[in-house]
């Protein structure tokens, strides 16, 4: 349940950016009381804080799903194919809170409001299994694609580029290994004979 949250969290990473910026805006910039300061002051603190720790637990659960030795949870795709429209389905994830943000009503309630919904949509993030667009994996070289499995399901699986020329070119076997606890969603690891 910790990977599959904290890959919730990062994935909201750039809107967590942004927020900070504004925050940081207000914060240097418009005339605020010395309380909303410190509301303000203590949720950059407090945003940093967990998502860098977000950030170690992704890149440790992403190294350790590479580098999985056990084949008896591994699946092989066929017919798999680049998932353009993820990424747009990503963006349009953080419209919603920023149109919520205004800079000249910033007061305690509107931070924890603000905080309390951004909250609510990592949650609905993590039970919907809707993790694979996360700019982590992006950093890391990953590009979103589906693919059709044994049953004949359509799933979401997450391959390096450079992975997935040699999968088309040469015709190589991957292997999958469930990714963030999803039966949806499976990240290539590493090709072991």
């Amino acid at each position: 349940m910790l990977p599959k949250l904290a890959l919730s969290l990062t994935g909201f990473l750039p809107l967590y950016l942004v927020m900070i910026f504004m925050y940081s805006y207000v914060y240097l910039c418009i005339e605020q009381s010395k309380n909303i300061k410190n509301y303000i002051l203590c949720t950059i603190t407090i945003v940093l804080i967990i998502q860098i720790i977000c950030i170690i637990i992704v890149n440790k659960y992403i190294k350790s799903k590479e580098s999985l030795r056990i084949t008896e949870n591994e699946i092989i795709f066929s017919n798999i194919k680049e998932d353009k429209k993820a990424h747009m389905d990503y963006m349009m994830t953080y419209l919603l809170p920023l149109l919520t943000f205004d800079i000249d009503k910033v007061d305690i309630f509107y931070i924890v409001y603000t905080n309390i919904f951004i909250i609510i949509f990592v949650l609905l993030n993590a039970k919907s299994e809707n993790l694979n667009i996360n700019i982590l994996l992006w950093f890391k070289g990953y590009s979103v694609y589906t693919g059709i499995n044994n049953e004949g399901e359509e799933k979401v699986l997450l391959i390096k580029k450079k992975r997935f020329y040699n999968i088309r070119a040469k015709h190589d076997k991957y292997r999958f290994v469930s990714f963030g606890g999803s039966n949806d969603i499976y990240l290539c690891k590493r090709y072991i004979e």
